[in-house]
């Protein structure tokens, strides 16, 4: 937070080095409402996760800076409190993290808010810090970071992207819109004002008279998709499957949950042995637990495993730091909080970041195949479909070959094949089969 000559002003907080803006979602105060430290002000919603922003003292809300669904840039005035910003927190140091304008090498967010975002009292003046912020000299045309970030990454002109902030600033949902709509010639310097967006109403052409519901897509469904094509468009994805039979791992986790049960704690599902057993493939096929970047692979030391989770809001991908220094219990303890913080909506940014690999596991909603799509930067993903009871040849005491009924789970790893061949991907979905049918609950839990 930020004194002023008049009050506080309450920023959009820093909430990890991968975030760069967020959007106001709703306010749960208005101007005049007195508030106690700790007071929800408002929920706020980033590329990766959403988030409530409390009040950094007790006091009365003077100002509302930001609208909601407006983007506002980390460290960006969203609210103002009367006092002296001291509170429990004490003094914010001028500059730093929290405190306005705090992007570096950003001119838009200068910290702290300079004379042309101050009214003649010397209180913050959100209008005259616009045009301050607008009026400073930029390399090309106004637009958030992550947007910025995006066209660099899709190779798209921001001169030829109309934006739909406020001044014109361009967005991350305009750069995706120009992207859907293929490029278009550079916009003249002093161009006309382009036409209103199309309305929300608008359907395909000739599905006019089918009845239909428009729903807006939510934030992180627009994420999602974003992230989904650029993997599309960045990883050559294959898809390589071995047949598992979990007979062993069955035995294991019948007798290690029937001792939980007795001490009280909860049962493991299959997916922390699965977990354990790709942690322990991971180990012996580094280049499957990597980065590639074109004219080098990034091998990662340790194992931080992403964990796809279904939630309301859409599909997160939590990350379990260090995953293979842990056993199978301590995975599934693992899994298992940061799953429920997922549905819950209590993760922050930093659960989201930092994976080296995933687990995609929609055999939990009944899908009995699971190729899937690669969370970038990694090489690779692991789907987990539902386990199947199938007629299988094994070999009897004697050598003879006969037909069980086994539970088979049939694992699916998609790899990008400019970082990994075929044959070492296939490998590595072997290795983690041998782990599984030769389970050692010594050896992994």
């Amino acid at each position: 937070m930020t004194p002023t000559a008049a009050g506080t002003v309450v920023p959009m907080p820093h909430m990890g080095v991968s975030i760069e803006e967020g959007t106001v979602v709703a306010w749960q105060v208005a101007v005049g409402d007195e508030v106690a430290e700790g007071d929800v002000l408002c929920e706020i919603a980033t590329d990766k996760v959403d988030m409530e922003v409390e009040s950094p003292a007790a006091g009365t809300v003077t100002a509302i800076l930001a609208e909601a669904d407006e983007v506002v840039p980390v460290g960006g005035p969203l609210a103002e409190l009367d006092g002296d910003g001291r509170g429990a927190s004490g003094d914010a140091e001028e500059g730093s993290p929290g405190a306005f304008g705090g992007v570096p090498g950003d001119p838009s967010s200068a910290s702290p808010p300079s004379a042309g975002g101050l009214d003649e009292h010397g209180a913050f003046d959100p209008a005259a810090a616009a045009d301050a912020v607008v009026s400073l000299e930029r390399d090309g045309p106004l637009a958030s970071p992550v947007a910025k970030r995006i066209a660099s990454q899709r190779g798209i002109d921001l001169n030829t992207v109309t934006g739909t902030g406020k001044r014109g600033r361009i967005r991350k949902v305009d750069v995706l819109a120009a992207a859907e709509a293929g490029p278009r010639p550079p916009r003249a310097a002093a161009a006309a004002p382009a036409p209103a967006a199309a309305s929300a109403q608008g359907v395909p052409a000739g599905y006019e008279d089918v009845p239909h519901e428009v729903v807006p897509t939510s934030r992180v469904r627009q994420a999602i998709a974003e992230h989904m094509i650029r993997s599309r468009q960045t990883a050559a994805h294959m898809t390589t499957e071995v047949d598992v039979d979990l007979s062993a791992v069955i035995r294991a986790r019948t007798e290690l949950n029937a001792t939980r049960l007795a001490g009280g704690d909860p049962k493991l599902s299959f997916l922390p042995f699965i977990a354990r057993a790709t942690c322990a493939a991971l180990g012996e096929h580094p280049d499957m637990n990597a980065t590639f970047q074109g004219e080098r692979m990034i091998r990662w030391g340790q194992v931080n495993l992403g964990i796809a989770v279904d939630t309301e809001a859409g599909l997160l991908v939590p990350v379990v730091r260090d995953a293979g220094s842990l056993t199978a219990p301590a995975l599934g303890a693992a899994i298992a909080d940061l799953a429920a913080r997922a549905r819950d909506r209590k993760l922050v940014p930093d659960d989201l970041a930092g994976g080296t690999f995933t687990i995609s596991n929609p055999g939990s909603v009944g899908a009995v195949s699971a190729p899937a799509i690669i969370n970038q930067p990694q090489v690779a993903i692991l789907g987990v479909p539902t386990i199947q009871r199938r007629p299988w040849v094994v070999t009897g005491p004697d050598g003879e070959e006969m037909i069980a009924i086994r539970s088979i789970l049939r694992l699916a790893v998609t790899f990008d094949h400019r970082a990994v061949d075929g044959a070492d991907a296939t490998r590595f979905a072997v290795t983690v089969k041998s782990h599984l049918e030769s389970w050692s609950t010594e050896a992994y839990a």
